[in-house]
């Protein structure tokens, strides 16, 4: 029945696929990222690396707080916590300690660059008499006298009180917060090695859990935590969950009617191994062009059981309606006409969830197109070694469901078709008048237990926490001018610039280190302050000739930001030098008001408020529009491809039924309550090419009716009961595409044995029954 080459492709690529299998398996990668539903599109390359870099850096951080009453116990599970953390390989604690040491020792040496304002303004207002009798007195108050760095390098202290000016800078997570009735306290933890591994994630997870439940066991404290990664590892959990519903649920029904109607294991283990083989070769493309195997995709991909079956059922079904007929050849090329324009109609229809931009869709779609086609070629090519022994089919239980159905919906099969029009039209009428609720909120893709989102803002209450997906992007083509940038947004906002957390905190720009530099020349002249405060204290000249030869070769010396942030590699990546343009963010603290920070940073030239949940929302907004512009041309591309296969205009009329299908299900759907999604549009996709799957078969197998509708109610069983059991998954975008296949499908099918309907010649042409 198939050609040589094809079935030397299917060995060669069965054999690849089992190698890979054999003595690769321990490659396969499970990722769950979050990052491949994120649709926007950015065109700069050096404006992507640089979000992709800060994205990176966010989801590789958590925040934990530990909230008690009694101050001690807090401070003991904090230590405590920590230690145990850093036993972890994949974890490492960002101490506040070793932050403070780092910056320290980046400053140091252009310490005489660094000026606070109330020391600038002193320095501008004071002679240097008034200047080294204030740091005489300042060194015997109390609390006065700490030094960072020796006495001789820093005689008056100017350098240290700057230092400590900053303390509020260094805690960057917020260090600890005292209420009346307790005490919290906070740091924060970074991954070492993110593994995007779903069985290391969840392993990780589990190990965390483990030290908070003791540490809290321990001290009587309470333990909290904020982070990308307990959302991955929460939706990782969901559809674990939803694939082993889906896969066990789907197999099962195919073991039970297999078993059932075919009364023999030959037809199963062509069925089975169909399937093993789809799903094994979907898998192979995946990591072969992604790497890795995403979580959702493996959901989806179990839903295609109930679709790679399909093919296994109409191949037996028709050898079953010819196995006593005379004209073999005949038989093989309808057959073999019915199972290419089926799986062509199939492949188109999940190929169109790859022209999103969304990259999940993208995997999806080679998943599915790889693993259906590498299915159906099996199929094609085991088919006529499995048929040589006899096979029977229980046809008379199957016939009898059918009648049952044609005797519901076939008695008029005109007035079915007025009916289905009517309600389209109906539908058409109220989708495009009657305000139809739509959702375009990336936050929609995912259900995320109450319990982890109650957590979520408990912790943002307590410790200092920035906006998720919020904040303000400086670019230029010099430090000097993105500084400048920050410079005036700090100044349009006044004090609300205590909310916005950029480099300008950490460091001064190169010309006020400069002008730092010169101000300070009031010390270390000779005969400046610091000699003036040296001779009050009756020391030698020689105490502070270190520090005023330390001054004059610090001239011309600035602090850059990039070997700032690479003595301090714990902070964000809130600075990046890509190709000739650098690249700053500001960060947002929580609970400040965002609305006027967006409207002040609109009046600073070279800045930008990015809002990435507002901009992924008009992206998906935008994938909705273009998804639906797709679909036509979907339906436009199979009227062509039927017209010039069976080159009769009539045949278009075969697209009415998915049509008509279509914008039931999305009527349907908009009147339970539910809001259209990019992920309802894609799912209509499959919603054409399973119809037309049913269509052309009745069509293509005119003479067997009988058995054409058999195979057609079986395949329809197992495709219903894959998709039905995606409509009851927990995440929203697997639900999405459950509920609008279930809907469509099942209109497909009424449509498919009701009104390609012939009784008396089904009489006459049905096949013996077993």
């Amino acid at each position: 029945m198939m050609p040589l080459l094809a079935r030397l492709i299917f060995v060669i690529t069965f054999v690849m696929t089992a190698v890979f299998f054999v003595f690769g398996s321990q490659h396969i990668l499970i990722e769950t990222s979050l990052n491949d539903l994120n649709p926007e599109k950015i065109d700069n390359p050096g404006m992507k690396r640089a979000l992709d870099t800060l994205n990176q850096d966010v989801s590789q951080r958590f925040v934990v707080v530990i909230k008690g009453e009694d101050d001690s116990a807090v401070s003991r599970a904090g230590a405590a916590m920590q230690v145990k953390f850093n036993q972890l390989p994949s974890l490492s604690v960002i101490a506040d300690d070793e932050i403070q040491k780092n910056y320290l020792n980046a400053l140091a040496p252009y310490r005489f660059n660094l000026l606070s304002e109330s020391q600038r303004q002193a320095l501008s207002e004071q002679s240097s008499d008034q200047l080294a009798g204030d740091a005489q007195r300042k060194l015997y108050q109390l609390g006065n006298g700490v030094r960072v760095i020796p006495f001789d390098e820093d005689p008056m202290g100017w350098f240290s009180e700057y230092v400590l000016s900053q303390a509020a800078t260094l805690d960057i997570e917020g260090n600890g917060n005292e209420k009346a009735e307790y005490t919290v306290a906070s740091f924060s933890v970074f991954f070492n090695q993110y593994s995007e591994n779903m069985a290391r994630q969840e392993s990780l997870y589990q190990a965390i859990r483990a030290i908070e439940s003791s540490i809290s066991e321990q001290y009587d404290v309470k333990v909290l935590h904020s982070g990308m990664f307990f959302f991955a590892v929460d939706s990782a959990q969901s559809a674990k969950s939803d694939i082993q519903l889906i896969a066990v649920g789907s197999i099962l029904g195919v073991l039970v009617l297999m078993l059932l109607v075919f009364r023999s294991l030959l037809p199963l283990l062509l069925s089975l191994s169909s399937i093993a083989i789809g799903v094994s070769f979907g898998v192979l493309t995946s990591i072969l062009m992604f790497g890795s195997v995403h979580i959702l995709t493996i959901v989806f991909g179990a839903s295609l059981i109930g679709i790679v079956v399909d093919y296994s059922l109409h191949y037996f079904y028709h050898f079953l309606a010819h196995q006593r007929g005379n004209s073999a050849g005949t038989h093989n090329r309808t057959l073999v006409r019915a199972m290419v324009l089926s799986v062509l109609t199939s492949l188109i229809g999940y190929g169109a969830l790859g022209l999103a931009d969304l990259l999940i869709l993208k995997k999806v779609a080679l998943f599915s197109c790889s693993g259906l086609f590498m299915a159906w070629l099996s199929v094609m090519v085991l088919g006529p070694l499995v048929t040589k022994r006899p096979i029977e089919a229980r046809q008379a239980m199957l016939r009898q469901v059918i009648y049952g159905c044609q005797a519901v919906f076939a008695r008029q099969p005109r007035w079915l078709i007025a009916g289905g029009l009517a309600l389209a039209g109906a539908g058409a009428v109220f989708l495009v008048m009657g305000n139809t609720a739509v959702n375009d909120d990336p936050r929609r893709f995912f259900h995320v237990s109450p319990s982890l989102l109650t957590q979520e803002s408990e912790v943002a209450s307590l410790a200092q926490m920035y906006e998720p997906g919020r904040y303000l992007l400086v670019q230029g083509e010099s430090r000097e001018a993105v500084i400048n940038t920050f410079i005036s947004l700090y100044d349009e906002l006044g004090e609300e610039s205590q909310a916005i957390f950029s480099i300008l905190d950490w460091l001064p720009s190169p010309s006020q280190q400069r002008d730092n530099y010169r101000l300070q020349e009031k010390l270390y002249k000779d005969g400046g302050a610091v000699d003036i405060f040296s001779s009050r204290l009756g020391l030698d000249i020689s105490a502070v000739a270190k520090s005023k030869a330390a001054y004059r070769e610090a001239q011309g010396n600035t602090l850059e930001v990039p070997d700032l942030l690479a003595a301090l590699p714990s902070l964000p990546p809130l600075w990046i030098e890509q190709n000739g343009q650098i690249y700053s963010f500001a960060l947002i603290k929580k609970n400040n008001d965002l609305a006027k920070i967006e409207e002040v940073s609109g009046r600073v030239a070279q800045l930008q408020y990015v809002n990435t949940l507002a901009k992924a929302t008009e992206s998906l907004k935008a994938q909705r529009v273009t998804g639906s512009k797709l679909l036509v041309l979907a339906y436009v591309f199979i009227a062509v491809v039927l017209m010039l296969y069976y080159r009769k205009i009539a045949t278009l009329s075969l697209l009415l039924i998915p049509m008509v299908a279509s914008v039931i299900t999305l009527a349907t759907i908009s009147l339970a309550g539910q809001s259209i999604t990019v992920f309802h549009i894609m799912a209509l996709f499959l919603v054409l090419g399973l119809g037309m799957d049913y269509i052309i078969f009745a069509k293509e197998m005119a003479n067997q009716r009988a058995t054409t509708q058999q195979a057609i109610l079986l395949s329809a069983v197992t495709s219903l009961l894959s998709f039905g059991l995606l409509a009851f998954s927990s995440m929203p975008i697997v639900q999405a595409f459950g509920s609008t296949i279930l809907i469509g499908n099942t209109i497909n099918f009424i449509a498919a044995i009701s009104l390609f309907n012939h009784h008396s010649q089904e009489r006459k042409e049905r096949p013996h029954a077993g």
